[in-house]
């Protein structure tokens, strides 16, 4: 392709941006509220995920044995939790480790004092953590079918609501994307359509002539692309101060969500979703520019 063919294509698709610069922020400005409202969402999506591998690292399972089991079963059990789906790690805590635990936890030396490794009321135990926290409660209905395990402590309820509110926000994203998308492209089609009916007997003509279909579409793509990029960058200019100074807010009014949740680096988030961003955004200007156009190159 020639320098100056380029240079064409660029020119016009700027013009037609600027000729029809009502449509085309009212384009842009659809596509920007597209992507910002993904953002969030994505924002929040992430941060639950997140969180749900937090649960995963330090609550996990903890799989607490019968007082007088023997040593060989405590290896059976050790390798029947370690052959169940999804299980990552199995770790063995004995008695004697559970009780230092206790006391060095709880700061607690002189109440736990009179307990020692014969007078010891703690019980072998296992702790365990998933590679995925929503299949907790399939790991723990197989753990209750094995013989030897007394009790069994995880965190159901917050793991629940992690993984229903995880999946919630899956739905709905997919969801959203998908109808903001649609919108966005009609939008972007009505602008560029614009474009195509101010300069229509050209296109005829340039037809006849012999020009092809690509060198007629180019501009209108370009121009499609532009107004898919702005549109695309003007949300994540705005999300990623505005996402920083929420996190620093709640850290700030509520400080002991630190103790329970980190959230994610905005850098984590946008290094991602910008990106994507940009790709979306010019995949909506493509898919508008090439439908406004298919009727006018069928000459």
């Amino acid at each position: 392709m020639k320098f100056r063919s380029i240079k064409y294509f660029f020119s016009e698709a700027f013009g037609g941006v600027i000729k029809n610069r009502l449509m085309s922020v009212a384009s842009i400005g659809t596509v920007a509220a597209c992507i910002f409202i993904i953002a969030i969402s994505y924002c929040a999506l992430s941060n639950v995920s997140y969180m749900l591998q937090q649960v995963e690292d330090s609550i996990g399972i903890a799989v607490f044995l019968d007082n007088d089991i023997s040593s060989d079963e405590v290896i059976a059990i050790n390798d029947e939790i370690t052959a169940i789906d999804h299980v990552e790690t199995v770790k063995y805590i004995s008695p004697e480790d559970a009780l230092n635990e206790l006391k060095s936890s709880w700061d607690a030396e002189d109440i736990l004092a009179g307990f020692d490794e014969t007078n010891n009321p703690l019980s072998s135990s296992f702790e365990v953590s998933l590679d995925d926290i929503a299949y907790q409660g399939d790991v723990v209905s197989k753990l209750e079918q094995i013989p030897g395990v007394r009790n069994i402590r995880h965190a159901e309820s917050e793991t629940q609501i992690l993984v229903k509110i995880s999946n919630f926000l899956s739905i709905f994203g997919i969801v959203l994307i998908l109808v903001l998308a649609a919108i966005s492209v009609v939008i972007i089609t009505n602008t560029i359509k614009l474009s195509v009916f101010t300069r229509r007997t050209e296109i005829s003509i340039m037809k006849y002539v012999g020009a092809t279909d690509w060198f007629i579409r180019w501009p209108f793509v370009i121009e499609g692309i532009i107004i898919g990029l702005v549109g695309a960058c003007i949300p994540i200019v705005v999300a990623w101060p505005l996402y920083n100074k929420l996190i620093d807010i709640i850290y700030q009014h509520i400080p002991m969500i630190k103790s329970l949740f980190a959230f994610r680096f905005g850098i984590d988030i946008f290094s991602v979703l910008l990106p994507f961003a940009l790709l979306f955004g010019a995949v909506l200007g493509i898919i508008g520019s090439t439908i406004s156009l298919r009727k006018h190159l069928n000459v």
